[in-house]
């Protein structure tokens, strides 16, 4: 799963939990600039890293070897939440609660013909901006999830191969 995807499928549910926030993946952050508003969630891909590679059983077809292989990423997503005065630490810790009442649940979740789940809820850290003449309440924490995609390969499959080895001299 690619990292904007997986941002994207937390937002959704960041959305669903509280309508309040307006929700953005990092990488779509310059499209919407000059509409940001408050409260709003920023999703960001700290890291996406292959930590296994599970290489499964050849299947033969008459023309082709069919190789397959099962990748297991590790992701880790940050979310910073940005309030208005009505909002508050409340509403960020809903949703980190959520995140964490479902780590490691039904360990490979089958989601859109994707496998992925919550491994870590990292701590709900204030990053609230004090300046002399406004606060900016800011909240942060990351989640690591692990996503499975399978990859398949066919290569053509050679019965005979002639060839005729001459010397020289």
């Amino acid at each position: 799963m690619n990292n904007i995807d997986l941002e994207i499928l937390f937002l959704d549910k960041i959305k669903e939990l509280n309508n309040k926030f307006q929700v953005i993946p990092f990488e779509h952050l310059s499209k919407v600039n000059g509409q940001l508003k408050l409260p709003r969630v920023i999703a960001r891909t700290i890291s996406n890293n292959v930590i296994h590679r599970y290489t499964n059983d050849r299947e033969d077809t008459k023309k082709y070897g069919v190789f397959k292989q099962t990748n297991i990423n590790k992701h880790i997503i940050s979310f910073s939440f940005t309030l208005n005065k009505k909002d508050s630490y409340a509403d960020v810790a809903i949703v980190r609660d959520y995140f964490t009442n479902i780590e490691a649940i039904n360990w490979w979740i089958k989601l859109n013909g994707l496998n992925l789940v919550i491994e870590e809820v990292g701590e709900l850290k204030d990053i609230t901006d004090y300046t002399a003449s406004d606060l900016l309440e800011r909240y942060v924490f990351d989640v690591v999830v692990r996503t499975s995609k399978e990859l398949t390969t066919e290569i053509e499959i050679i019965k005979d191969v002639d060839f005729e080895i001459k010397g020289g001299n």
